[in-house]
């Protein structure tokens, strides 16, 4: 439909002419008072024309029913519904279908109730209506996709997969029953499933009317100044919209200021703020004089210096509609200049609105129903010209991200993303908020999808307007009604850290006893150290805090009479189904659980899979990977010296079992010694059939079935075995390679110094550290992406972002210096260089955090400007 001839005051002509004006009229007011506010905003002007969220079927009938004599009474419902009031249809409809004849055009009224249920945003209604058009045999089979659709925006997905099927098998090649049933699968999943995003009522910004699409508005990068459109009271245009029956739209502006702070877990060093905590300023009109109109204004951005403003105005006059349009407005002191109208690719005509523009002011992305959109409506970039001072080169953004239905409110972020809500790709419902990659050119990425933010930000509601903080994809605003009672409201999204609590117990292999005062060392891949100590219980816990995301720790256990054993924990890739949400701190937390046993060096270790040919002693391959095991512990205790011991059953005699045990110990040995291990620290022996294996309780080798905790596996209590294979079996187990620690005290022959306090085995722990060569600075050429450089020097992009300071909000840039080595040694170039984490940052500043003067600072990095500190950048301090 023409949006010039759209809904407005001037429908009310309309309805004159149908000759029921004054019945029509207090029957719309009456319904507009119960409908939700996102139909208001739905039929208001700034989506742009008077289009639902769904497009109408091109295949619905809208010619009266057939027969020689048409009823009156179903000619006025169709007056009705084809001029659009669907309030007043529904009734008139109701009427109308029992004076129609045939299931034709009963199911043909029945459908256009539904649409009309659907149109006022009752969808309970609607989806029992076009249920019954279906059955009653409606031609077109979209009435199974509309009842789909109603039970979906409903959240009854598995009942809207069912329908969505049975209209594929009427209608195979449409491709909306697909996304249909991966929409519901979607939202199913997604309400199962939440993301770290959380959603938080803005108490002192919303209002009893519509209240959307905020924007910041705050000087530099100040976020506590948001600007945003409502119809409330206090709104220049007191004429009434014909269609919502609510006045006109203004731009409003409020201001923050913090609350008392909350004891808040850090993400990134830095605790997440949550605006909804703020007080906020009684919204007030942004300027009565220059911005705000008796006409619509709303959906606004600004440039990157918060100096130009950029916002909708959509205009009416007496009998037309002219449409909408973007306008541009300077701040001059702490007043705003009178807007002009942007003409995009000097289309005076150019029905416009939506405007966001990107970070280096370079691109602006709105939506339109012009330049030949693919669907309802669709959002386009077009390029600002220096030379001729204007916005041209109008692109469609293309199928990744518009549909056949409809898309709106784009956000472009400086993460590299353009935000955007859409209810043509698969989604929870109504309206979803999604996200896609961009490129250089303004455009999607080649290849690049779009991406559902997931709930809670979306829900089977309207979800839509999503916007974040500059350099920050942690904290931002979004607008929904979900709130039934209150309609289009705008709520804080906040994504919550992840917390993470490392803890367990550590147990003696000996008799699963704890073992207390053993000091657990962490060691994080970020350089992190800390220590505990485990309690009378053998617990130990580093509480939350310490643990950061997407990272690696190792962990040493060490007690005095113990060997030292160590384990790995990590942070990296958790999945977000693992974490427990606290409403409470408002942060996800997750538990690694780390149990140990340490063997006490009194007990000989029984080393499993050393395995010899009978009467040899070479060692076969399994055996020597078990004796790998030893040189680890040996590593990890370079102050033991063990005694190899090998074992043998009774068979054969004393003097023969005692030469080959001794051969094969002897093996061992020289295994050891080849992998590095000292001679001096290495003794073998041979121990033939003079000491039998002791089943230990809670025994968990090889024979467990058939060997009790306690036996002692002489020749004897074999040989009382029932079964010869379980004599075997015995026997098996006698012939085993064990190692016994003899003294912890070891130093090598050649010495060390040892100044006096210090622990000899510091030194020797310290020394078999090997030190980390240094890592290497990579420059980023002609714009290269993550992806190429993590593949340039093989390395993961996980681990490329981790030993970048995470990288969250970077986008790499000509010229970048980044690391590269995973396993480098960084710390003297972290020593000598300060990392630019967010933009706004200024050498003063950065002076300052490292005490430093800003002319010291300036001198050290003469070609670096403020304007030149990009999130990513390093520079010099020392």
């Amino acid at each position: 439909m023409n949006i010039l001839n759209s809904i407005s005051i001037f429908t009310y002509v309309a309805i004159e002419i149908f000759g029921y004006f004054s019945k029509l009229q207090e029957k719309i007011e009456s319904t507009i008072m119960r409908l939700p506010s996102w139909g208001l905003l739905l039929l208001s002007l700034f989506f742009i024309g008077n289009s639902s969220l769904y497009a109408q079927s091109n295949a619905t009938p809208n010619s009266a029913p057939t027969g020689d004599k048409v009823n009156k009474k179903v000619q006025k419902a169709y007056e009705a519904y084809d001029a659009e009031e669907y309030f007043v249809a529904i009734e008139l409809l109701k009427k109308a279908f029992t004076e129609v004849k045939g299931r034709k055009d009963k199911s043909t009224v029945l459908f256009k109730i539904a649409e009309s249920y659907k149109y006022t945003l009752d969808y309970k209604n609607a989806e029992s209506y076009y249920k019954k058009a279906a059955k009653l045999g409606y031609e077109d089979p979209v009435a199974l996709l509309y009842q789909g659709d109603m039970l979906r925006a409903l959240g009854e997905y598995e009942e809207a997969i069912v329908v969505y099927k049975e209209f594929k098998e009427i209608a195979p090649s449409d491709v909306r029953g697909d996304v249909g049933i991966e929409s519901a699968k979607l939202g199913a999943d997604m309400e199962k499933k939440p993301t770290r995003y959380q959603v938080f009522e803005m108490e002192g910004i919303n209002s009893r009317e519509m209240d959307f699409s905020p924007f910041f508005g705050g000087k530099a990068r100040e976020n506590n100044v948001l600007i945003f459109t409502s119809n409330r009271d206090e709104s220049l245009g007191r004429d009434e919209d014909g269609w919502t029956g609510q006045s006109f739209m203004d731009l409003y502006i409020t201001s923050s200021e913090r609350k008392k702070k909350k004891r808040g877990i850090k993400s990134n060093d830095e605790k997440v703020e949550n605006p909804a905590e703020f007080k906020w300023s009684t919204p007030v009109l942004l300027d009565e004089e220059m911005v705000n109109t008796k006409m619509h204004e709303g959906a606004g951005t600004f440039n990157s210096r918060k100096k130009d403003m950029y916002f909708t105005r959509c205009m009416a006059e007496e009998n037309e509609k002219l449409g909408c349009g973007i306008y541009m407005t300077e701040m001059q002191g702490q007043n705003w200049k009178e807007p002009k109208r942007i003409y995009i690719d000097n289309d005076t005509n150019a029905n416009v609105g939506h405007p966001s523009l990107s970070a280096d002011d370079q691109y602006l992305y709105f939506v339109s129903t012009d330049f030949n959109p693919k669907g309802d409506r669709d959002i386009f970039v077009a390029t600002y010209s220096k030379r001729e001072k204007g916005w041209g080169n109008v692109r469609n953004l293309g199928p990744e991200v518009n549909t056949a239905a409809g898309e709106y409110f784009p956000f472009s972020h400086d993460d590299g993303y353009l935000y955007f809500a859409s209810n043509g790709l698969p989604g929870m419902g109504g309206l979803d908020v999604f996200r896609i990659k961009m490129g250089e050119d303004g455009l999607p990425e080649k290849g690049a999808k779009a991406e559902n933010m997931g709930a809670p930000i979306n829900s089977r509601f309207e979800d839509f307007g999503l916007i974040f903080q500059p350099g920050n994809d942690e904290v931002g605003f979004v607008t929904s009604n979900r709130n039934e009672k209150s309609g289009d409201d705008i709520y804080a999204v906040v994504k919550a850290p992840l917390v993470f609590v490392l803890e367990g117990v550590l147990t003696s292999s000996k008799d699963a006893t704890p073992v207390g005062e053993a000091t657990v060392k962490l060691e994080g891949s970020d350089g992190t150290s800390l220590q505990v100590t485990t309690d009378k219980d053998g617990y130990y816990v580093f509480e939350e805090g310490v643990l950061k995301e997407d990272l690696n720790y190792k962990l040493f256990f060490e007690r005095k009479k113990f060997l030292n054993n160590q384990g790995d924990a990590t942070t990296v890739g958790v999945d977000i189904t693992s974490f427990e949400y606290i409403p409470l701190d408002n942060h996800f937390i997750h538990r690694v659980i780390l149990n140990k046993t340490l063997d006490p060096i009194d007990v000989p270790i029984v080393l499993p899979n050393v395995f010899f040919d009978l009467a040899k002693w070479d060692l076969r391959p399994e055996s020597k990977v078990a004796l790998d095991s030893v040189v680890s512990i040996l590593n990890n205790n370079p102050t033991i010296v063990i005694e190899m011991r090998s074992h043998t059953d009774y068979r054969d005699s004393d003097e023969k079992n005692k030469a080959l045990s001794q051969k094969r110990a002897a093996s061992t040995v020289d295994y050891l010694i080849e992998k590095g291990i000292d001679k001096e620290r290495l003794e073998a022996r041979g121990m033939g059939e003079s000491e039998p294996f002791v089943i230990p309780e809670g025994y968990t080798g090889y024979g467990k079935e058939v060997l009790k905790p306690g036996a002692i596996l002489t020749e004897s209590y074999i040989k009382a075995m029932r079964k010869p294979e379980d004599q075997e079996v015995a026997n098996q187990v006698n012939r085993r390679t064990d190692f016994k620690v003899l003294r912890d005290d070891y130093v090598p022959s050649s010495g060390l110094v040892v100044p006096e306090g210090v622990d000899p085995k510091d030194i020797i722990n310290k020394k078999a550290t090997e030190e980390k060569p240094a890592g290497e600075i990579y420059v980023i050429q002609n714009r290269e992406s993550l992806g190429v450089i993590a593949k340039k020097f093989d390395i993961s992009i996980v681990d490329l972002k981790r030993i970048n300071g995470g990288l969250r909000g970077v986008r790499p840039f000509e010229g970048m210096e980044i690391k590269v080595d995973k396993d480098g040694d960084y710390s003297k170039w972290d020593e000598e260089h300060y990392l630019v984490k967010r933009r706004g940052e200024k050498m003063k500043d950065i002076a300052k955090q490292n005490g430093m003067k800003t002319k010291e600072l300036e001198a050290l990095n003469p070609d670096i400007k403020d304007a030149d500190l990009l999130p990513g950048r390093y520079i010099k301090i020392k």
